[in-house]
């Protein structure tokens, strides 16, 4: 079987040949393009398919794709840099937000040190903005990525973060989101049902996207979101949107990779298939082993394995036996992937990549 084989029967609740083992590189791979050093075969969209070929693991994060174009009307954005802050303005008539992105070339990283909303008034900008978005559906770059890959990799539409976590991550930040939540509660309802409702089209547009799986990457982390917040902002739209995704046979992984035991065990009522780049203990607040009673029996796991451990900061030994404990308890499981959780950092040792496909090949076999 091949690695899209592999990936797309575990979510299925089919038998494959072996484990499904899938990296994501893109943390490294651009970091090296940066930096001048990734080999010039790697490069471009052929070159990355033959370095995950070579490696002999699965693709999934560079097969991310948001499969319509958005534009905008009454509203210009303009992007500027200054050193390394980049900023980021959106003029409309009824006023501007401005945020600031600063990027860390030794981490190859960014952050943003200034989020666009903070006050109720740029509540009101932030709805304007979204209520003047307009989406038409681009399939072109989907389907040139699953022609690209084939077996090697699983391509995923990549609707907006849900619309609490698309406020707590993206346009307010924690500190002022949890303001804004004790300031004007009502205020920021109403914006999170504006972003819901500007979203439908977008997920009309999923629905008949040549992707097999779709990514909520809410970057959730139990220490953040709160089982209480979790299940008024994220477990109903969760509900709403597997409802209709899943009558287009499309399968849903949404990114935990931070703390879990707070949040895993509420997913399965959601009606997301999958819980991913679960992070095990001493990177994550919970064990390996811990993972399935925590999810129950029917979530599809994924991950296991700490990106720090392909560093080389650490002895290749720990990392092994991280593999072989996710191998020991969830090879017979069938509802497991092996991933890095969450990324192969840019010091990653890139051959441990493909030590980790040798064994998985030699002793991930089912049955």
């Amino acid at each position: 079987m091949t690695h899209l084989e592999r990936i797309l029967a575990t979510f299925k609740g089919k038998e494959c040949d072996v484990i499904p083992w899938f990296a994501d590189l893109t943390y490294w791979y651009n970091a090296e393009l940066y930096h001048g050093t990734l080999p010039q075969k790697y490069r471009g969209l052929e070159g990355t398919v033959d370095l995950y070929n070579d490696l002999g693991c699965g693709g999934h994060e560079h097969l991310l794709d948001l499969p319509c174009k958005v534009t905008y009307t009454d509203v210009e954005i303009v992007v500027t840099e200054e050193g390394d802050n980049r900023i980021t303005e959106w003029h409309t008539p009824i006023g501007t937000l401005r945020q600031t992105n600063t990027f860390s070339a030794r981490s190859y990283s960014s952050a943003i040190v200034d989020y666009p909303v903070k006050t109720v008034e740029d509540l009101k900008i932030l709805r304007f903005i979204l209520e003047n978005q307009k989406v038409t559906p681009d399939y072109s770059r989907q389907e040139e990525m699953i022609a690209a890959w084939g077996g090697y990799g699983a391509a995923s539409s990549l609707p907006p973060r849900t619309p609490f976590a698309n406020l707590l991550v993206g346009w307010s930040g924690v500190l002022h989101t949890t303001y804004l939540l004790a300031d004007d509660p009502m205020a920021v309802e109403e914006t999170l049902e504006v972003m819901a409702a500007t979203d439908d089209p977008i997920y009309d547009i999923v629905c008949q996207s040549p992707a097999p799986l779709v990514y909520f990457g809410d970057n959730i982390t139990s220490d953040v979101v709160s089982p209480k917040i979790f299940k008024k902002y994220y477990a109903p739209y969760y509900k709403k949107r597997a409802e209709q995704l899943h009558k287009f046979d499309k399968h849903i992984f949404v990114h935990i990779d931070g703390a879990v035991k707070g949040v895993l065990p509420l997913i399965a009522d959601t009606g997301v298939d999958c819980a991913q780049s679960l992070t095990p203990y001493p990177a994550g607040d919970a064990t390996i082993e811990e993972f399935r009673k925590l999810a129950g029996s029917d979530v599809v796991l994924w991950g296991g394995l700490p990106g720090a451990f392909f560093s080389e900061m650490y002895p290749e030994e720990v990392l092994l036996d991280s593999l072989m404990e996710c191998l020991r308890l969830y090879r017979d499981d069938g509802k497991f992937i092996i991933g890095v959780a969450d990324q192969v950092p840019p010091d990653g040792v890139i051959e441990r990549v493909a030590k980790v496909s040798e064994i998985v090949e030699k002793y991930g076999r089912l049955g």
